[in-house]
């Protein structure tokens, strides 16, 4: 089910809407719609990759979270120079001892 919102805007905002709602051979509501699910979508992935970013989430997390693809996701962090954390030797060693502790149970 589908609801209506309301929301104003001035008369070059509208003029502008409408003049990309041509080029795009969509109409104003239909245009207004896909504007604002893109750019929920962005924030949803912008709110998870500050996850990832801390290494609180994997990237896989972040993306099923995000409610996006992989790739989407991928995109995304390597679009806006999103890095995990970087790990210490330590921490590196550690995880591959865990790791082949885990391949040799």
């Amino acid at each position: 089910m589908t609801k209506t919102i309301s929301t104003r805007l001035n008369k070059e905002e509208i003029e502008r809407l409408n003049e990309i709602a041509e080029r795009e051979n969509i109409d104003r509501s239909g245009l207004i719609r896909k504007f604002l699910l893109n750019q929920m979508k962005e924030y949803s992935m912008k709110e998870v990759a500050s996850y990832y970013q801390k290494g609180i989430v994997s990237l896989q997390e972040a993306a099923t979270k995000a409610k996006v693809t992989l790739y989407e996701m991928m995109d995304y962090v390597q679009k806006e120079k999103i890095r995990p954390p970087s790990q210490t030797k330590a921490e590196l060693s550690n995880e591959l001892e865990k790791a082949q502790e885990f391949i040799s149970k």
